[in-house]
């Protein structure tokens, strides 16, 4: 089998289709103060979307701070009723 695949690498007639040459590689460099960062799409779609809910709803950080905490505080709340409903499983 892998004779006839070198056999069949050795009688290519056209050898740019059989090894294509290897692509140009950017040239790198530092950057420096005159670069400016680049914001991708998703990124620009998401702060569009955060600046339009918080002037909608008038949030103040305060009011993202609670609902955060309150968020965490639930989550957090809901894997420790799901660990100790574990523990009584293991002692078993």
């Amino acid at each position: 089998m892998q004779k006839q695949r070198i056999a069949e690498v050795e009688h290519v007639e056209d050898h740019i289709v059989a090894f294509p040459a290897p692509r140009a590689r950017p040239e790198l460099r530092l950057a420096n103060e005159s670069d400016v960062s680049v914001v991708g799409p998703a990124r620009r779609l998401q702060n569009d979307l955060a600046h339009a809910f918080a002037a909608d709803a008038g949030w103040s950080v305060k009011r993202t701070v609670i609902v955060g905490l309150v968020f965490h505080a639930v989550i957090l709340g809901s894997l420790a009723v799901a660990a100790s409903n574990l523990v009584p499983h293991l002692t078993r």
